[in-house]
């Protein structure tokens, strides 16, 4: 699956009790720039860079959809070198809860 069906998917995916009441712009810098935003119970997603994020994931799009289908650990990706987060480390630990694994296969 390339990034751009794997990101188009990940409102469908949203773990409605993981981000009751969050409220976050999350910048992915992988292949090409995306946008994940969490508000009022919904997820938007869309290409490009938001300034207002509070953080920025740097890594592979292999890396990405490894890290939110639960097949790798974001501190085994952080600890390899292979993921970066610049901003609020504990949220960028809380997103992967945020998706429902299962519905990304």
């Amino acid at each position: 699956m390339n990034i751009n069906d794997f990101i188009k998917k990940l409102p469908t995916a949203i773990n409605a009790e993981a981000i009751d009441g969050a409220e976050c712009i999350v910048q992915l810098n992988l292949s090409q720039p995306f946008v994940i935003k969490i508000s009022d119970g919904q997820c938007e997603v869309s290409e490009g860079e938001d300034a207002d994020s509070e953080v920025t994931l740097i890594t592979s799009d292999e890396v990405f959809i490894d890290l939110v289908t639960g097949k790798t650990s974001g501190a085994m990706a952080f600890i390899a070198g292979k993921l970066k987060v610049n901003g609020d480390i504990m949220l960028a630990k809380e997103l992967m809860d945020f998706f429902d694994s299962s519905k990304l296969a």
